[in-house]
């Protein structure tokens, strides 16, 4: 049970590194509890909001959108490719209205969503 949806917490959201910061944007989280149910398994938050520092330790870019609590990574065990086509297939649902770039990062096996500003390519794999 969460304190932010039924199944997400804020502190899934806050900043790894302990230092408190917790910016989180409620429709990060909103995304994220759709995506979850559409899944119909347990989505793990990797990073969500960044303080600076720590934004900087995760080679995050410097105007980063988790440092403006607008970004998640998220993972599954059913693997980052079905996340991946899950949110694809909610974005051209009109389900995630709000997220504007989704990012499958193969090697690390995450996905990134973002709430930050609409980009040409809205889908990307690396």
């Amino acid at each position: 049970m969460g304190d932010l949806t039924k199944n997400f917490s804020r502190s899934e959201f806050a900043c790894k590194c302990g230092c408190g910061k917790n910016n989180l944007d409620r429709r990060v989280v909103e995304a994220c509890q759709t995506i979850r149910d559409a899944m119909g398994q347990p989505i793990s938050v990797n990073s969500g909001v960044r303080c600076e520092k720590n934004n900087a330790a995760a080679g995050g870019a410097a105007n980063s959108y988790h440092i403006q609590g607008l970004a998640a990574d998220l993972s599954c065990k059913s693997g980052a490719l079905g996340l991946y086509l899950c949110i694809l297939n909610l974005c051209d649902k009109g389900k995630l209205p709000d997220v504007h770039y989704v990012i499958w990062y193969q090697k690390k096996n995450f996905v990134h969503i973002d709430l930050g500003k609409i980009r040409n390519n809205r889908f990307a794999v690396k």
